[in-house]
């Protein structure tokens, strides 16, 4: 059974919400995560590019480490305004070529 005022409960749930609302934060930062991959992918696959001058090839090497920067921080004790930072930084992204 899990307790949630339980502050040892080591469980990769958000805190501060009732637990009916659980499913839905949790999906929300699911997709938060899957959108942050996309983008890590999305530069490892341009960094294969041969033709990439080296300038190019620093730049999307410097936002592949911001990236995966990010997917850590929120991995682990991320919290909901954590979640909507990154929400809002990599929607703006998508749709910026590197």
């Amino acid at each position: 059974m899990t307790h949630y005022d339980d502050t040892q409960d080591v469980s990769m749930r958000p805190r501060g919400y009732n637990p009916a609302d659980q499913d839905t934060v949790i999906a929300r930062h699911l997709q938060i995560k899957a959108t942050m991959e996309r983008h890590k992918d999305a530069l490892l696959d341009k960094l294969q590019d041969p033709t990439l001058t080296p300038e190019e090839r620093s730049r999307i090497e410097a936002a592949k480490n911001e990236v995966r920067q990010d997917i850590s921080a929120i991995r682990v004790w991320g919290s909901t305004e954590d979640y909507e930072r990154m929400r809002r930084k990599y929607d703006r992204t998508k749709h910026r070529q590197f």
